[in-house]
């Protein structure tokens, strides 16, 4: 009978323990596939089919383009758009039972949306108290604060941080980054209450500067940027209540002026839709 000598007996039970089943069968990894990162803007229709399985304050709707995204390509979607997000709250709880949003990232995941900044802008204090305020007292174009583009171009370090930690976190994704779309052009209509037109291409303005910045840093940090505005330039707040993609301050589909239409998130996920399909995250 062969003795072995101890040292190669010790190795061959190394070996043995480590194709036990146990180890063959690592964890899974963790994160959705696809998850939805972001603000109202991605969130909600405002009032039409609210999802009563989400936190109320996020007022996320089963319709929104997240979701219309998820059910054109059979995705397992994990939303965690929620009303009222600042980019800090992907980093932190929004409040009672709202978890970080980026909690829901893993290895696992493939295809992230992310829509946000607006709120860090500022935006709509300045639309509602500067523009609208103003058209009785001569209005925003006219008195233009540069304070609004201070605050626009101050929102580029905390993208870039949260573009980074997604990446850290999720490190198999390919993030797709929509921005927004045309809300106003130089005219503007009795549903805007009295908005001079001048004041309507001034907001459409600072929409478009916020899109500027955004996209400078999700190009920079190898994420898709998902132009809305040529795709809206018919279907802003002053089109046919039928087509219009956003609100107008005389709500009549959502109840929420400056928010997405059921035709506005249906327009955005096509187009979120289209710059998904043109990558190649789905081809494994």
């Amino acid at each position: 009978m062969t003795t072995w000598p101890r040292a190669l007996a010790t190795t061959v039970l190394i070996a043995t323990v480590a194709i036990t089943p146990a180890a063959v069968h690592a964890e899974p990894l963790s994160g959705a596939r696809y998850v939805a990162l972001g603000d109202s803007g991605a969130a909600t229709t405002g009032a039409v089919n609210l999802d009563p399985t989400a936190p109320l304050r996020c007022l996320r709707s089963t319709t929104n383009a997240p979701a219309l995204v998820a059910q054109r390509l059979g995705l397992t979607l994990d939303d965690r758009s929620c009303s009222a997000a600042k980019i800090g709250d992907l980093f932190r709880s929004q409040g009672p039972e709202v978890a970080p949003q980026l909690d829901a990232l893993g290895p696992a995941t493939e295809i992230v949306t992310l829509h946000i900044g607006a709120n860090d802008a500022d935006m709509t204090s300045y639309i509602l108290g500067h523009c609208h305020a103003g058209t009785i007292t001569g209005g925003c174009a006219a008195e233009a604060d540069p304070q609004w583009d201070t605050e626009i171009d101050a929102i580029a370090p905390h993208y870039a941080a949260a573009l980074a930690e997604i990446t850290r976190r999720a490190p198999n994704a390919t993030v797709f980054v929509d921005g927004w779309p045309t809300y106003l052009t130089n005219a503007s209509c009795p549903a805007m209450l009295g908005l001079r037109p001048a004041d309507a291409a001034y907001i459409q303005s600072k929409f478009e500067r916020l899109n500027t910045v955004v996209a400078r840093e999700a190009r920079s940090h190898g994420a898709v940027y998902i132009d809305t505005v040529t795709a809206s330039r018919d279907f802003g707040m002053c089109a046919d209540p039928s087509t219009r993609w956003f609100d107008p301050l005389l709500a009549d589909h959502t109840l929420l002026p400056y928010h997405p239409t059921p035709a506005g998130q249906r327009g955005v996920a096509e187009l979120i839709v289209a710059a998904i399909e043109a990558s190649t995250v789905l081809d494994h």
